[in-house]
C-alpha cells in the first residue's frame, strides 16, 4: 500500500462511504489490500450510478418547474393585459361621465 506523508491511510471511512475492512488473503490468493481496493472501487462505482440517477431525477424536476414557471409567466402577462384593458375602459367611462356632466352643467344654470 502507498505510504503518505501523514502515514498509512487505513481509514475505514472516506467521505462518509464505508470502505470494507481488510481481510486475510482470499481464495484467489490476492493481496488483501488489493481486494479491499477492488471492493472500494465497486462501491464507488455504485455510488456514482446512484448519483447519476439522482441527477437525472433532479433534472426532470427542474425541467418541470421551468415549464410551470413559463406557464405562470404567460398567465401573468395575460392578466396584466386584462388589467390594463379594464383600466382603459374605466378611464374612458370616467371621461364620458365628465363630458356628460359638462354638457348638463349649462342646462342646470
Amino acid at each position: 500500500m502507498t505510504v503518505f506523508a501523514g502515514g498509512r491511510y487505513d481509514s475505514t471511512v472516506a467521505r462518509g462511504a464505508p470502505i470494507p475492512a481488510p481481510i486475510a488473503p482470499g481464495p484467489s490468493g490476492q493481496d488483501p489490500d488489493l481486494e479491499r481496493l477492488e471492493r472500494a472501487v465497486v462501491a464507488l462505482a455504485e455510488r456514482h450510478r446512484e448519483a447519476l440517477r439522482e441527477m437525472a431525477r433532479l433534472r426532470e424536476t427542474l425541467e418541470a418547474r421551468e415549464r410551470r414557471i413559463g406557464e405562470l409567466d404567460e398567465r401573468v402577462l395575460e392578466l396584466n393585459q386584462r388589467r390594463q384593458d379594464v383600466a382603459k375602459r374605466i378611464d374612458d367611462l370616467i371621461a364620458r361621465i365628465a363630458l356628460l356632466e359638462g354638457q348638463l352643467e349649462p342646462a342646470r344654470s
